[in-house]
């Protein structure tokens, strides 16, 4: 993995960034619709913030998550007794909503919120002999997700030419996006270490005011190569419900790698016990970097409490997630 320069900028250094002229240049406007237009536009894979999506069910019954119908949970809880699949199904993807902060003529810093809507569907199967033809039961929640973002723009031309025609500005840095559920999040997650194959690793702690400077700042990977990832979270729910597996966790943790407009994967964490330095439940998982057109991905952190999944019902156990994504390149 190339060693990343993360931008590391606190409300003390932003507000320098954002406020050192107090007097709107000439133009703004017009410069202020292109930079909201950068922002709007679907395209950017950089600013893609709905990774979570599974789309369809198909992808969640016989698609590619670690969990099948012939991986299915121990019999211990009531009413979903056997999960076999499970998945979000966006149906409303809000346009973006953004806050524009500018007072150089050459920076715009953009915080960017997306509002999801959807279902969140469980599987469960219902007929447990394997010489009859399965039989499954489809429970549905209703989801509400805000995905947050901060982006960076700067003028192409600050140095004085103008060269540039119409497209004057660009993405400078964006930061991860963090989403949860709304109105109801229980899940805080504290802490996620990258690690690659050559043991060099980066610590994520701060989503929101952690900056990627494009493109040197871009966590980069090369097809073949194992990535190791560690997630130090806890969960405040009310009303816990453990794994079926008897492992001691309340809470599911997915990655979802490779993520883009276009291709999406996922697996499952392994539940590595609580630390008992900070009583945060501790999480690891890898992936194997497939080879892929060198475009950027998303790799998205996903924990989902234990009573979304395994209870349907939506009043005592709603849907009740939060997630941590980051863009990463494929170099070769």
């Amino acid at each position: 993995m190339k060693k990343l320069g993360i931008l590391l900028i606190s409300s003390i250094a932003l507000t320098l960034i954002v406020s050192s002229c107090n007097k709107e240049p000439a133009g703004i406007v017009n410069d202020d619709v292109e930079v909201q237009n950068l922002v709007m536009d679907e395209n950017d894979e950089y600013l893609f913030d709905w990774g979570i999506d599974d789309q369809d069910e198909k992808n969640m019954f016989d698609g590619y998550s670690s969990f099948s119908p012939s991986i299915s949970f121990p019999k211990i809880l009531d009413p979903i007794d056997n999960v076999v699949r499970f998945g979000r199904k966006i149906n409303n993807r809000f346009h973006r909503q953004i806050i524009m902060i500018r007072r150089t003529p050459d920076t715009a810093l953009v915080s960017v919120t997306r509002e999801l809507r959807g279902n969140f569907l469980i599987f469960e199967k219902l007929n447990l002999d394997p010489a009859n033809p399965d039989t499954f039961a489809l429970h549905r929640k209703p989801l509400r997700h805000i995905v947050h973002r901060k982006a960076l723009f700067m003028r192409r031309d600050s140095d004085g030419s103008d060269d540039f025609g119409r497209n004057r500005w660009r993405l400078q840095a964006v930061t991860l996006g963090m989403g949860e559920s709304n109105p109801y999040a229980t899940i805080r997650i504290h802490e996620i270490e990258i690690i690659d194959s050559q043991g060099n690793s980066i610590v994520f702690n701060d989503p929101l005011n952690t900056f990627l400077n494009i493109p040197e700042d871009i966590p980069s990977f090369n097809t073949g190569e194992e990535i190791q990832i560690k997630v130090h979270l806890q969960n405040q729910t009310a009303n816990p419900v453990f794994d079926p597996s008897g492992n001691g966790a309340t809470e599911t943790v997915l990655l979802h790698y490779g993520v883009n407009r276009f291709h999406r994967a996922r697996k499952q964490f392994t539940f590595s016990g609580t630390d008992p330095n900070t009583g945060y439940n501790v999480y690891e998982g890898n992936w194997i970097i497939g080879s892929q057109v060198h475009r950027v991905r998303h790799a998205i952190v996903d924990a989902i409490d234990n009573g979304t999944i395994y209870d349907s019902d939506e009043i005592t156990y709603p849907y009740n997630s939060t997630a941590w994504g980051a863009p990463y390149r494929v170099i070769q």
